[in-house]
């Protein structure tokens, strides 16, 4: 995906879908999904990484609703979170989402 600001797009990756069939939630199985695609994001040297999800959840892998709020996207501001693996990556990013088209958004 990508962050479309004035002076052109910037890379960024959405995590997701992500979702545990119900009967096998509250295991840890979520947190291990989440941390090893943030590890395997960390060894391409992705910086930015955007997930739409619940608030009291993904804030515990370091997502931040307040990191994402200069990016205009169709989603509830409180769901919509950012995280930087490249510290600095999203610093006075202002723009707007771009998702692939498979998204269909």
């Amino acid at each position: 995906m990508w962050i479309d600001c004035e002076g052109g797009a910037i890379p960024a990756v959405a995590l997701a879908p992500m979702s545990v069939v119900p009967e096998y939630q509250r295991r840890g199985i979520g947190g291990q999904l989440i941390r090893a695609g943030l590890g395997r994001l960390r060894d391409l040297r992705e910086p930015i990484v955007l997930v739409l999800g619940h608030e009291h959840y993904y804030p515990r892998f370091g997502f931040s609703a307040e990191k994402a709020e200069n990016l205009a996207s169709p989603f509830a501001p409180e769901a919509f979170m950012a995280l930087e693996l490249e510290r600095g990556a999203i610093d006075d990013v202002v723009g707007r989402v771009r998702y692939a088209r498979a998204f269909g958004l």
